[in-house]
């Protein structure tokens, strides 16, 4: 087997060592270095994990033994960090969205071209064994014709936020959860529809606190015709759901892709249960970044992938400004 694939995470919150554990889970690479702005976070984070802990992002980016770094800092930092590290020749897995804006995420993916590094962006949710079936129902007939999907992600994680948590500005959180939360599923409708033509977004504060969007719905049409539509709030139970309708069934994929269900046109309202194997994605993913640095495929989303995720949010955010649909193209 090959030697195992050297990697540092930077940003060190909850997200962060999640994303640690996933590499841990997989058997292709490990965890070397870290670096966080805090130094408790980083001496803890490094003493927990038996590694060592850079003094500054420039030392990390310098240390030879260090092949890729892991990104779990807040949204508007992605552009800086991605550029920096691929400019000294590191690859680079940054947990979505990508960046903030269109402008950032091309400048990001320029400097991974340039580089030739490897540039993966965290969008898991499309791995799930019940949405990578929901895809095989898409594209094999099996559901007709396939009109419409709808999909939710929700958490109630704001109504624990910190007025100085980077996720309760409005400029890191854009729509509120959609920023955190939804993009995953507008990766996983690309996923399964294709690229979207036009969106239209209505985004509401419903609450006292935090100060960001507490609840956001996105009608959106793909350029294939199929409709879709998705829902967010950082303020409800949680919820990872996506259902695909067609002339000739139904599929859902439920808790977070633990659960696979059907329905025909025939049995009424009735749905069946189908058998899956539930995988951790979030391993899949990191060993998946690994690989391609090995020299093996390149990542299934890369900087392409987590750009168009980025022209559809920023389509969103401007239809909730204008009050009107807005087109995908303008944004790209």
């Amino acid at each position: 087997m090959s030697e195992k694939v050297r990697l540092a995470s930077v940003g060190l919150g909850w997200w962060g060592g999640v994303l640690a554990d996933g590499v841990e889970a997989g058997d292709n690479a490990e965890i070397v270095s870290c670096f966080a702005r805090t130094p408790e976070s980083r001496d803890e984070f490094a003493a927990a994990r038996g590694i060592g802990a850079a003094g500054s992002y420039e030392d990390l980016l310098a240390d030879d033994q260090v092949q890729g770094i892991i990104l779990a800092t807040a949204h508007e930092s992605h552009a800086d960090l991605i550029v920096a590290a691929a400019e000294a020749g590191k690859h680079v897995f940054v947990e979505k969205p990508l960046t903030l804006s269109v402008e950032a995420g091309k400048r990001a993916v320029a400097a991974a071209e340039k580089a030739g590094i490897v540039l993966q962006v965290g969008h898991n949710k499309r791995r799930s064994t019940a949405n990578r079936r929901l895809k095989q129902l898409c594209d094999s007939g099996e559901l007709g014709t396939v009109v419409m999907v709808e999909t939710h992600q929700n958490a109630p994680k704001a109504l624990n936020f910190d007025s100085t948590y980077w996720r309760a500005n409005r400029e890191e959180s854009p729509l509120g959860s959609m920023t955190s939360l939804g993009v995953h599923m507008l990766d996983t409708m690309h996923y399964l529809l294709g690229p979207v033509d036009r969106v239209f977004a209505f985004s509401n504060v419903i609450l006292d606190e935090p100060p960001i969007d507490h609840v956001t719905n996105i009608v959106l049409q793909f350029e294939s015709g199929q409709q879709g539509s998705l829902g967010s709030s950082f303020v409800v139970p949680p919820t990872v759901n996506v259902t695909v309708r067609g002339t000739g069934g139904t599929a859902w994929s439920e808790e977070d892709g633990h659960k696979l269900y059907r329905q025909s046109p025939t049995s009424g309202l009735t749905r069946t249960s189908e058998e899956i194997e539930v995988i951790d994605t979030i391993a899949d993913e990191l060993t998946e970044f690994a690989s391609a640095i090995q020299g093996g495929p390149p990542p299934e989303t890369g900087g392409a992938e987590g750009l168009e995720v980025i022209a559809v949010l920023a389509a969103a955010i401007a239809s909730s400004e204008s009050g009107k649909a807005e087109s995908v193209a303008d944004f790209r």
